[in-house]
């Protein structure tokens, strides 16, 4: 049999198929589905800070875009980071990378922009024994109005001074995940360089509303008659994130530099 082991930045993992940070990778349940399916690594869903409530809608939390033979092409999510409490979150993962200490478990983050924010996370989530740390400057849907998410990745003078934060404060690998709702991708990618980042993901999903419901004019899915836009993922993102990667690649400035291409893209 082929040997499929992957040394990414240092994290080891049996193979190199991850899954991204998503609702599939929300709780040790489903993670631990995952690495009995045969996933190398998970990166498990965004963990923000204690304080002020995340509140995910009650309700349906995603659209999609079918093709003529019923196939998906695209899907809309408008879920928020994890709306668990971050104690729960982090003894699950202990628990998690306890029982599988061979598969990858990265912590994807995202926390105010401020450096105690980081510096209170990063030691909680170091001592699950998580392989390293997503830094979630990606989102698009949700959470920009706390200075989190796209609200930081479109600023790369920011991207660079929390990426400097993170490796000042802790050991692991740092992933920072980019945003593809940019202008010019390469901006972003350059600054989490400079910033000391260990490797970049991209792309996170894309701003967007895929149907409107005509009856109420509110973006689908509706709850309680009202909608929102959301982030775009599938087949149909995978054309733009080939040619993100690609931009990252041949810029001069970031030869060699590691990249995970996510996107969800099938």
């Amino acid at each position: 049999m082929a040997d499929l082991s992957s040394n990414f930045i240092g994290i080891k993992s049996p193979n190199p198929f991850w899954l991204a940070s998503a609702p599939p990778t929300d709780k040790e349940y489903n993670v631990r589905r995952a690495y009995e399916a045969g996933w190398g690594g998970v990166v498990w869903k965004t963990l923000g800070e204690e304080g002020p409530p995340v509140v995910n809608v009650n309700g349906p939390r995603y659209g999609a875009i079918w093709g003529a033979d019923r196939r998906l092409l695209g899907l809309n999510n408008i879920e928020l980071i994890t709306d668990r409490p971050l104690e729960v979150n982090l003894r699950e993962m202990k628990s998690v990378k306890r029982d599988y200490p061979d598969r990858a478990l990265v912590a994807s983050i995202m926390v105010p922009c401020t450096e105690e924010a980081w510096k209170a996370i990063l030691p909680l989530v170091e001592d699950t024994g998580a392989d390293g740390v997503e830094l979630n400057f990606g989102c698009p849907h949700g959470m920009s109005e706390r200075g989190m998410g796209s609200a930081v990745g479109q600023v790369p003078e920011y991207i660079e001074m929390v990426t400097r934060w993170v490796k000042q404060y802790t050991r692991m690998p740092c992933i920072v995940k980019l945003t593809p709702n940019i202008t010019d991708i390469r901006k972003p990618a350059m600054a989490a360089h400079a910033g000391g980042a260990d490797a970049v993901s991209l792309i996170n999903t894309i701003n967007s509303i895929t149907s409107v419901d005509l009856d109420l004019f509110a973006p689908e899915p509706t709850i309680d008659g009202k909608g929102a836009h959301g982030g775009y993922c599938g087949p149909a993102v995978k054309p733009i994130a080939l040619n993100m990667v690609a931009e990252i690649t041949r810029s001069p400035e970031m030869r060699g530099l590691p990249i995970s291409g996510i996107g969800g893209v099938t």
